[in-house]
């Protein structure tokens, strides 16, 4: 069986500043051949570069939910150290904690991350490079960047 993995990618025009324009892109490639299957990209404003990162990957896992894609599980690539480590460490504890970090601190994107939280076990998390020659990541940092618009006629 082939296997799916995604390639996502967010984009903030100022990181860091919410009143700026940002988008997220989605790559879907067959591994085996390198064959791009499904691109996707959203824009917001206003936004930051973190919640279009997060966003992206609650797209992939909602499309791998509504496609039934299971078996074998779907890997998504982020390029994000800030995405990677809260889905695969701290969003448990932050959930065991009734959704609380440490001295109180606010969870800044809790709402995305509460949904990234019911759907994380659909796929595995893994984390790439950014701007290493990775095809998946090129792509879904063009898209997520206005600089490539989506090809609405792959098979979806």
């Amino acid at each position: 069986m082939r296997s799916k993995t995604f390639y996502t990618d967010g984009s903030c025009k100022a990181n860091g500043n919410p009143n700026s324009k940002g988008g997220f892109g989605v790559v879907g490639i067959w591994e085996e051949n390198k064959e791009i299957w499904y691109e996707y990209q959203e824009f917001k404003s206003p936004t930051t570069n973190n919640e279009m990162e997060l966003m992206a990957i609650l797209h992939t896992l909602k499309y791998i939910k509504e496609k039934e894609i299971f078996f074998p599980r779907p890997i998504i690539y982020t390029d994000s150290a800030y995405c990677y480590n809260i889905i695969n460490n701290w969003m448990y504890s932050w959930e065991r904690n009734g959704w609380v970090r440490p001295k109180n601190q606010e969870i800044k994107n809790l709402d995305i991350i509460k949904e990234i939280f019911e759907l994380a076990s659909l796929a595995q998390i893994k984390k790439v490079y950014g701007h290493s020659g990775i095809l998946g990541n090129e792509l879904a940092d063009k898209l997520a960047t206005g600089e490539r618009t989506a090809n609405l006629s792959i098979r979806r």
